[in-house]
């Protein structure tokens, strides 16, 4: 690991114990312990030095506030992985765009470009998750449970995973290893590459790895030879910027900062049961929110409903006393009540059109 600090198990303890205390000195002691760690690992999954200094920012504010969710203080490296996993999530779902990728080695700096270039171009060969196994098992020290809890995989999964890919890297690195001192244990491999100088072309780089992949002799050389650890130390370090510390400490303890550290909290409260990130917390997020709101929309309706019923109530006794402001001085005669036996409006005859009109009859 490229000299990251130290921490045990019992420092683990120790500092989620301090945070759950509210220690001053706490948050400072987190960074101190995990902010390199974590931003070389958000800087692996972007490529972005930006987007992954603000995802441990939050990530770390967020351990800060709901310490309290950990069920397992001993899982707390895990814990804070998958806090930083999760902000890095969110900030590429919400700008819709995929990551740059794992950030390229300057040849400047590497004692060994083309064994460097070859553990970038394989990498970036691999399906994200085994890569991320890759990184979080070979590079940050992670147990298979631990890099499983990360990725909500079983440890089982995890192992398999980081075995697959680990072969996988192996065995391509070893196509350029074995291609510069190999040549005399294996005669086959020897012929592959005899009299070739240089940089191993990528279909050359091919035929050794399959060639590998199945001989005793170079199978063994590649196991003293190549270490999947090492190969991983080729990958550019994301650092932190000197200012990351500093904004991480002040939005945990400064008065000034609560309005920022509740927003970055209330992002970040969506948990398992174990207190880990939940699977899809984005989208139940979403879907629960017009949940919340129809307290409030059926407030409105009802008081919408009662106003319309006032109003129509309203409406129809003022045009009750219009009617009878501006009614005949003399009524017209009632109509007889209806006929119960057949039913029929007395104003009608049997096919429904105007009754005659009957004048009475004078007598005497």
């Amino acid at each position: 690991m490229p000299g990251w600090p130290t921490v045990d198990r019992a420092a683990d303890h120790d500092l989620v114990e301090a945070l759950r205390r509210t220690d001053t000195d706490a948050p400072a002691t987190l960074y101190d312990s995990y902010g390199e760690r974590l931003h070389d690992y958000a800087y692996c999954l972007t490529g972005e030095p930006d987007l992954a200094a603000d995802a441990v920012h939050d990530a770390l504010v967020t351990a800060q506030g709901w310490v309290e969710r950990l069920k397992e203080p001993g899982r707390l490296r895990a814990w804070l992985y998958a806090l930083t996993r999760a902000q890095v999530g969110a900030r590429l779902a919400h700008r819709g765009a995929p990551p740059r990728g794992l950030p390229l080695p300057d040849p400047a700096e590497q004692e060994d470009p083309e064994l460097a270039d070859l553990v970038h171009e394989t990498l970036g060969e691999l399906a994200a998750a085994d890569r991320e196994v890759v990184v979080l098992s070979l590079r940050h020290g992670l147990t298979p449970s631990e890099a499983g809890a990360v990725l909500a995989l079983t440890s089982r999964q995890a192992a398999a995973r980081l075995a697959k890919a680990r072969d996988h890297l192996e065995i391509a690195a070893a196509a350029v290893v074995l291609a510069r001192t190999g040549r005399a244990h294996c005669p086959d491999l020897s012929a592959m590459v005899d009299s070739w100088e240089g940089p191993l072309t990528p279909l050359l780089r091919r035929r050794l790895a399959g060639h590998i992949g199945g001989c005793e002799v170079c199978t063994e050389r590649r196991r003293r030879q190549v270490d999947g650890a090492r190969l991983l130390d080729l990958v550019p370090v994301g650092y932190p910027p000197l200012s990351l510390r500093r904004r991480v400490v002040e939005t945990c303890v400064s008065p000034e900062r609560d309005q920022a550290r509740t927003l970055i909290m209330d992002r970040g409260d969506n948990f398992d049961r174990t207190g880990f990130p939940a699977p899809g917390a984005r989208g139940r997020a979403r879907r629960r929110a017009p949940r919340r709101l129809a307290p409030v929309v059926l407030a409105g309706a009802c008081v919408l409903a009662a106003t319309g019923a006032v109003v129509v109530i309203n409406g129809g006794a003022a045009a009750d006393k219009t009617a009878l402001r501006f009614a005949p001085a003399s009524p017209e005669p009632s109509a007889p009540p209806a006929d119960p036996g057949t039913g029929a409006d007395p104003g009608t005859g049997d096919s429904g059109s105007p009754a005659p009109i009957r004048c009475p009859t004078r007598t005497g």
